[in-house]
């Protein structure tokens, strides 16, 4: 995927950077993707393993402080799979608890990254299922993530009274 132009290997300034850097952390088995549902349909004929896809977010929070703009998307998070079509019914749902567990491994990646607040209660899930041209199975997280820190509008690390 190509960088933005925001993130540096010593800084991610965007929110899907912070995304990526925790989806890395899952290992060589996992592929990432970030685009929305119609580009997801494209390019998911070409995945081979497990992937996260980070769905364009369709709207968020920009929290403004005196030195920092924090960003709080409300994102959709996809773990899929490649299936075969006209498989048993327990071989999906088999798929489908993997990538809870992919989702599960995720959140506590992104709960220790230190990036978000802490991903706390109850999550939604939907499970992705022949919605798309490719044969994929899932689950979708619906999540709002919260920066902990933010963009720095100010150099000023003093707040003037």
């Amino acid at each position: 995927m190509e960088n933005t132009g925001f993130d540096t290997k010593e800084l991610l300034g965007t929110v899907e950077g912070k995304i990526r850097s925790i989806a890395e952390t899952l290992g060589p088995e996992i592929e990432y993707r970030f685009m929305n549902w119609a580009q997801a349909n494209v390019e998911l004929d070409k995945i081979e393993k497990p992937t996260v896809i980070y769905v364009l977010p369709p709207s968020g929070t920009l929290t403004f402080k005196w030195n920092e703009v924090k960003d709080a998307p409300n994102t959709q998070i996809a773990f899929v799979c490649v299936t075969d079509f006209d498989f048993e019914g327990s071989k999906n749902d088999g798929i489908i608890e993997a990538m809870k567990r992919l989702a599960v491994r995720f959140v506590k990646a992104l709960n220790e990254s230190g990036l978000f607040e802490p991903i706390d209660g109850d999550v939604l899930y939907q499970v992705l299922y022949d919605h798309l041209d490719q044969n994929v199975t899932g689950v979708v997280l619906t999540l709002t993530l919260e920066e902990t820190k933010g963009i720095s509008i100010c150099t000023d690390e003093t707040r003037n009274q």
